[in-house]
């Protein structure tokens, strides 16, 4: 959906007394160590065909989400009282061979940085190199709401007490897109051929800051934590050539905000936290993304992106229930009032939990889209394109993490019906049969883990 393409998750993120327990100190065991996160699965609609995601909202429901994967490694060392990780971590997604009959699995590199704690301050943490940089995330809807860049750079984490955790980087991404980069063949000064010139070439410049107050203590089982949180974007000035004619057009300087505030209160593994997040610019598109359309003066200046998302667990006994959900309003540069780029959409899900005994559950999920976009629709001519999903599902499961909301891994078999109104219906194409039917089916089986995976 427009502005907003998420990303494949690691595993989710823990209470802030585990975030704690993850810091390098001088207790972490030095050597290899090895983690990883994975979802597998297969489904059929019961018509004959594959089972497809359902989600029509930027941020949907995870639960019929196609297989993805990482792998991580560790390296901890000392040097005296400094400590320092090497972390890399290699990403696969859905390109199964026994689903395609190819070699040739796409693989990439999420993570692949070096940290290390302990010189001038025990308290100060540093970190160069290329990394997933993230905070807490609504699981059941799959998405980061407030803190999620991906950038080659660096930064620091200072623990100010045991109340006060400030964090900061600095860096870069750069896309493969016409509007960052864009490579031309020219003719040699010298010799035959043609050679590869870099035309456009203007990386986005990031910028983050976070700070966190923990009313007990950052290493406590309970309390409330406050964050406030900031991003800059910034891209230099270019020239971008058209078309095969040699037709150019210059692209001025662009840049954006971020900025946002999370509160949250926990105890043990129940908790709540609420997040408010307002982008302007190239913020509103996220660092992954780019303007579709721009403003007369070609930059993004115009674009807006409001986000409020809620997410929560609570546990007791052989009972849980997770609720994630989220509001957010957004809108391209162009100036034009009528777009498929101005759009205010939701989601909201709970997921019941039931354990029989330690190992074997029952989880039920009923979840909520809605999608408005400020356009006509062109099927009917009267009204806003708009469409909504009811979605119900059961899911039995196995694991051998015993009881827990997060524990992994599961052994899964999901049933999910989504019942979609007519607007949903015509947000596909034409001739797509998954949009043929108002009531949708998804049954197969699945499986998730994740052990010793980074999340920050």
């Amino acid at each position: 959906m427009a502005g907003a393409q998420p990303l494949p998750p690691s595993a989710p993120s823990p209470s802030p007394a585990v975030a704690a327990a993850r810091e390098i100190t001088g207790d972490t065991p030095t050597g290899f160590s090895f983690g990883s996160y994975g979802r597998v699965g297969v489904a059929s609609d019961l018509r004959g065909r594959t089972g497809r995601p359902s989600a029509i909202v930027a941020f949907g429901p995870r639960l019929d989400l196609p297989p993805y994967a990482e792998i991580q490694f560790n390296y901890d060392a000392r040097f005296g009282r400094a400590r320092w990780r090497a972390v890399t971590t290699l990403a696969m997604n859905e390109n199964l061979f026994h689903f395609t009959g190819r070699f040739d699995g796409t693989f990439a590199v999420r993570n692949l940085y070096l940290e290390e704690t302990g010189v001038g301050s025990d308290n100060l943490s540093l970190w160069v190199g290329s990394r997933m940089y993230r905070g807490d995330d609504v699981y059941l809807l799959n998405f980061w709401p407030m803190d999620n860049l991906n950038m080659v750079g660096g930064g620091a984490r200072y623990n100010a007490g045991n109340h006060v955790v400030l964090q900061a980087a600095v860096g870069m991404n750069r896309l493969e897109d016409p509007y960052q980069l864009q490579t031309i063949s020219v003719a040699p000064r010298d010799g035959f051929g043609p050679q590869t010139a870099f035309l456009l070439d203007r990386p986005r410049v990031l910028g983050a800051a976070k700070a966190t107050w923990y009313s007990v203590g950052r290493t406590a089982r309970e309390g409330l934590k406050l964050s406030v949180y900031g991003e800059f974007h910034a891209m230099s000035s270019g020239v971008r050539q058209l078309n095969e004619a040699g037709a150019r057009v210059e692209l001025p300087g662009d840049g954006g905000w971020v900025l946002g505030a999370q509160a949250g209160l926990y105890r043990g593994s129940s908790f709540v936290n609420v997040f408010v997040r307002y982008a302007q610019g190239l913020g509103a598109y996220g660092d992954l993304d780019v303007p579709v359309t721009l403003a007369s003066a070609r930059t993004s200046a115009r674009a807006q992106d409001l986000r409020v998302a809620l997410s929560g667990n609570w546990e007791r006994g052989a009972f849980a229930l997770m609720v994630g959900g989220y509001f957010r309003y957004f809108r391209d540069a162009d100036a034009g009032v009528f777009s498929r780029d101005a759009l205010v959409e939701g989601a909201i899900a709970a997921r019941p939990i039931v354990w029989f005994g330690n190992y074997v559950g029952l989880a039920g999920e009923v979840s909520y889209q809605r999608i408005v976009y400020n356009a006509i629709d062109p099927a009917t001519g009267n009204g806003a394109l708009a469409g909504s999903v009811l979605r119900f599902a059961a899911m039995p499961f196995v694991t051998p993490g015993g009881r827990g909301s997060y524990t992994r891994p599961h052994l899964q078999i999901i049933y999910a019906a989504s019942l979609r109104d007519g607007g949903a219906q015509r947000l596909y194409a034409p001739d797509d049969p998954f949009g043929f039917n108002s009531v949708e089916h998804f049954l197969g089986v699945g499986t998730e883990w994740w052990f010793n995976s980074s999340y920050l």
